[in-house]
């Protein structure tokens, strides 16, 4: 039977054998794209195929799997997999300033981009094991940063009043099909890896060094842009 889709690394906007200077090397990048990310993606394909989540994609995967308990290995892995391409994706080898309009929006909720760099920093050095920290935006194009635990997404870190447990059947199997929401809606714009597999090699334990490393290379113009369009779904 052949597969409705197959997952695979996306393209990054660098070449990942050169690394991202000052932040990662180019064995360091060369470990999280081709290899950490297509042994997670091999796992995707072969957890889901000729399951009711062969075809999806990665975002409708994770959603619908971390609804059911059963499924958190699938969950898991396509986690982490979209995590990491987010991560790769939000880092530039051209590193520009960042634009008035987005110092502006970061003023606005923290006060001030150096008030947010370190606030993020702080939340990010404040992770004890392996986690994510993000910059999200909710509905109401509200800004906020936030930390996930292990492989957790923004957009099913916080479940709504209807994802409860009942008697050790998910909810959302009562419930399957009437449309209800069952995380609230969060949109990444940034984030970083606090996993120790993408620190250790490069910087030992030196977190700090690591994160600051990191801002030395975000793309603000993505950055930027998806502030501005996000609200659908992130594929």
């Amino acid at each position: 039977m052949k597969r409705a889709a197959y997952h695979q690394p996306a393209i990054l906007p660098y070449k990942p054998e050169d690394g991202i200077s000052p932040f990662l090397s180019a064995q360091s990048l060369d470990f999280l794209y081709n290899m950490r990310q297509v042994e997670l993606l091999n796992s995707v394909n072969r957890l889901t195929v000729d399951t009711e989540h062969d075809g999806k994609t990665l975002y409708d995967t994770i959603y619908d799997s971390a609804r059911d308990s059963t499924q958190s290995a699938l969950t898991n892995n396509a986690s982490q997999a979209w995590n990491i391409d987010f991560f790769l994706q939000s880092l530039t080898s051209d590193a520009k300033p960042v634009h008035k309009s987005l110092e502006r929006k970061l003023g606005e909720t923290f006060g001030g981009l150096d008030r947010f760099k370190e606030l993020f920093t702080n939340n990010a050095l404040s992770m004890f094991g392996n986690g994510w920290s993000w910059l999200v935006k909710n509905e109401s194009g509200n800004l906020a940063v936030m930390n996930t635990y292990s492989a957790t997404c923004p957009f099913t870190a916080v479940p709504t009043k209807d994802s409860d447990v009942v008697k050790g059947v998910t909810y959302s199997k009562l419930q399957r099909g009437l449309g209800q929401r069952y995380y609230a809606r969060l949109f990444p714009v940034l984030g970083i890896s606090m996993w120790q597999e993408a620190f250790l090699p490069d910087y030992g334990l030196d977190r700090t060094q690591y994160v600051e490393n990191f801002w030395k290379v975000v793309n603000w113009e993505l950055v930027d842009e998806r502030i501005m369009t996000s609200g659908g779904r992130f594929r």
